[in-house]
């Protein structure tokens, strides 16, 4: 697998630097290189791990809840479980960071995944997975819920789409992604 992925629409690079597997589950820890005004996800909540979010160069805003934080090289802020956060750069210069995940849960194949579509020429313009199945199993494989839509109907139906597109095989193919079956 590589180590560093690229989002096409957004220029975002990931690489992983110690993943699930080195860290024995305990946490995965990203390097993330974000170009000038880029965007990171939208505003969002983990409610199974946390996120420390921590400059090397650049400045990077990083929004929880209301409050918007901007970070520079050796700043940390922490995005607790259950708390609303995303990031962006909104300066003329790219930014490298890095986040720590603990735990990782199944993050680390959920980027391979929705990146790997992307490589594929199967999400939008936006980057978005143009299958509903893709786009439900990626968002449940990082336990992202997105501000703004109930969370029970997020999960109920996130559920029932990937309930229904395993016992479909419609995930074996994305094994090529992660090299195991999710």
């Amino acid at each position: 697998m590589e180590q560093t992925v690229t989002n096409k629409v957004t220029g975002e690079q990931i690489t992983f630097l110690e993943t699930a597997k080195d860290t024995n589950g305990e946490y995965l820890l990203i390097e993330v290189v974000l170009p000038p005004f880029g965007k990171g996800p939208p505003l969002h909540i983990h409610d199974q791990f946390e996120e420390e979010f921590e400059v090397i160069t650049g400045k990077l805003t990083v929004t929880l809840g209301k409050t918007k934080h901007v970070l520079e090289a050796g700043n940390r802020r922490i995005a607790p479980l259950k708390t609303s956060h995303t990031f962006t750069n909104e300066h003329e210069e790219p930014v490298v960071f890095r986040v720590r995940l603990t735990p990782p849960n199944k993050f680390e194949q959920s980027v391979r995944i929705h990146y790997g579509l992307m490589d594929d020429g199967l999400t939008d313009e936006k980057g978005n997975p143009k299958s509903l199945a893709h786009t439900a199993l990626v968002l449940t494989l990082q336990n992202t819920l997105i501000v703004g839509i109930p969370f029970w109907i997020q999960r109920s139906l996130f559920k029932f789409i990937v309930k229904r597109a395993r016992k479909k095989g419609v995930y074996a193919a994305l094994k090529k992604y992660t090299g195991e079956v999710l």
